[in-house]
């Protein structure tokens, strides 16, 4: 019988998986069988194929992981990751048009991680989210791009002023005139306030917003058709917000500062 090329045995998420519990040290026979959740015989199967490319070697029931299988799942362990990612969020990430983010950011999304899907019922489609607003009230700064934008922002960002919090915030082409046309003295008011710096990026946003603040982003995403569906994603912690700020320091360095209307 020909036997499995190496692609073929590291493609298979069963073998993927028992490479990984034993990265985290030597298992014996009964922990790997029942942490993989394989019968015995398919366990077996499993294991002996990885013994014979050398990445897995047992004695008396103990498995370890050989040098090779140790330099396959450090190379394995960033798509691995990556595959958990998208597969967390309730499939929130499958499908979303993430065309607007630059391949450097895109390769690191996985950093957003952990995230939560709000998708508010009917009777509150049109509030604003509450939790991330006393983040970022609470916040020093408060960092937003928007081609869309609730229709209380002249509260929401009258709220955050009165606490302290310094405001960067960035308006496609069409939201600028909107506002502009709807909110003009709010606007005016904005401008000349010493805690916000106005921005207009010249170009179109292929997604409504992302919010930045010291605790959490907020992202609101068009689908592949471009189809806002009222999803919305909070992801929280350290990393993520330095993600959220590098996007957000991506879109403004090819901004126009709003200086006169």
């Amino acid at each position: 019988m020909k036997k499995t090329s190496l692609q073929t045995v590291i493609a298979s998420n069963k073998n993927c998986l028992l490479l990984l519990y034993m990265d985290e040290g030597p298992k014996d026979f009964d922990t790997l069988c029942i942490a993989s959740g394989m019968a015995i015989k398919e366990f077996l199967s499993n294991i002996e194929i990885l013994e014979e490319h050398y990445l897995v070697t047992g004695e008396k029931g103990v498995y370890s992981l050989t040098c090779m299988g140790k330099l396959i799942i450090e190379k394995l362990k960033p798509f691995l990751s990556i595959e958990e990612f998208m597969n967390t969020t309730e499939g929130y990430w499958q499908n979303r048009n993430l065309d607007f983010i630059p391949p450097p950011l895109l390769k690191r999304l996985h950093e957003v991680h952990p995230c939560t899907v709000v998708q508010p019922g009917l009777a509150e489609i049109f509030d604003y989210n509450k939790e991330a607003h006393e983040k970022s009230r609470s916040s020093k700064s408060f960092n937003m791009i928007a081609s869309g934008i609730h229709p209380d922002f002249p509260d929401l960002f009258k709220d955050m002023i009165e606490r302290g919090v310094n405001l960067s915030l960035t308006f496609d082409p069409h939201l600028f005139d909107k506002i502009k046309r709807d909110n003009n003295d709010e606007l005016h008011e904005l401008m000349h306030n010493e805690r916000v710096e106005l921005y207009m990026y010249p170009e179109k946003m292929h997604f409504l917003s992302l919010k930045v603040n010291e605790y959490c982003i907020v992202l609101k995403l068009l689908t592949n058709e471009g189809i806002y569906d009222h999803k919305q994603l909070m992801c929280h912690g350290p990393k993520a917000v330095a993600w959220g700020k590098q996007l957000f320091e991506y879109y403004q360095k090819d901004s126009i500062p709003i200086t006169e209307i």
